[in-house]
């Protein structure tokens, strides 16, 4: 019954011409696909800001390992501190 009131949208201009666009399954597939795409891609997107703000820590980390301005424990500790 249900279905036969949003078909009518495509012959009769009266109602609600939005539902002819899921009549079938398929366009609800695709646009919850869509939905998820851009979900996973702005999630890659900030999990990748985040490593890259840890390597760069890391590498200062290396950096004052090889100078010499901080003892192997320490380094070990800050490292295991940045992996977390």
């Amino acid at each position: 019954m249900m279905h036969r009131y949003f078909n009518q949208g495509v012959n009769n201009k009266d109602l609600c011409q939005g539902f002819v666009h899921f009549n079938s399954g398929w366009n609800f597939i695709i646009g919850v696909g869509l939905i998820i795409t851009i979900a996973l891609l702005i999630y890659i997107f900030v999990n990748n800001k985040k490593k890259e703000a840890t390597s760069e820590a890391f590498e200062v980390l290396k950096l004052q390992f090889v100078k010499g301005e901080i003892s192997e424990e320490e380094f070990y500790r800050r490292k295991s501190l940045l992996d977390r």
